[in-house]
């Protein structure tokens, strides 16, 4: 297969509905109010044909034995930024430690039908790091998140649909002193791709700005608080885009 690398300015868009105390901000493609974004990515812009594809896998197994059924199967490559990190009176988590945990969470929580881990590291590599994803940002291994095949004959041999392409840019967190009392609310910046295999164009890319008020909980309660319910906001929103698929 041959990939198509697309050079793209896409349009901000920020997912979802108001919940209680957690929101997902949108701005709608048809809107009158809108960004356009210039991912600063590298795209190859050599001739196509020149091109070639970061998603062949016929150096491991040939095409023929590939078994393409009716699901629609998913590989996912996860990266981080080193502003993705979390930092409160004076609990803090690297972008390395936090970035792996919250990745975790986000793939427990997609609804979508993984590829095994052994199968998932075709994808998982730096090539497609730096074809899809800022030039400085780090993998995630994700490799123990995913199950793992015990059937050596069918690990490579599903056909995956779809790689999903997360990148965890930046966090932080606002602190709002009023009267008599203060506000605290965790925001992250996550850029994610859905891009198919067969002929390797971006389906989806989308950048979410996802908002979680933390109440009174303290430093750590409001770690473990982000780490359950933003990974699940994430998520909708990738699952969202996943349904638009054909």
């Amino acid at each position: 297969m041959r990939v198509l690398f697309v050079l793209c300015l896409f349009f901000s868009l920020i997912f979802g509905n108001d919940f209680s105390q957690k929101k997902i901000i949108k701005i709608e493609q048809n809107s009158d109010k809108f960004e356009l974004i210039d991912l600063n990515q590298d795209f190859k812009t050599q001739n196509l044909d020149e091109q070639k594809g970061i998603f062949n896998s016929s150096t491991l197994i040939e095409k023929n034995t590939l078994l393409k059924d009716n699901e629609t199967d998913f590989a996912i490559v996860l990266s981080f930024r080193k502003n993705f990190a979390y930092f409160l009176d004076g609990f803090n988590v690297n972008s390395k430690d936090f970035s792996y945990a919250f990745s975790k969470n986000l793939i427990q929580n997609l609804k979508l039908n993984f590829i095994n881990a052994q199968a998932n590291g075709i994808y998982q590599n730096q090539k497609t790091l730096n074809s899809f994803s800022p030039k400085d940002s780090t993998l995630v291994n994700v490799k123990a998140f995913l199950k793992k095949e015990k059937d050596k004959s069918k690990i490579y041999a599903k056909f995956i649909d779809y790689v999903v392409v997360v990148n965890l840019q930046d966090f932080y967190i606002n602190i709002t002193n009023y009267f008599f009392t203060t506000t605290k609310e965790a925001v992250a910046s996550v850029n994610f791709k859905i891009i198919s295999t067969t002929n390797g164009k971006i389906k989806s890319a989308k950048n979410a700005k996802l908002s979680l008020a933390l109440k009174e909980l303290n430093s750590k309660q409001g770690y473990d608080f982000v780490l359950e319910q933003m990974p699940q906001m994430l998520a909708k929103a990738i699952e969202q885009e996943a349904k638009k698929l054909k």
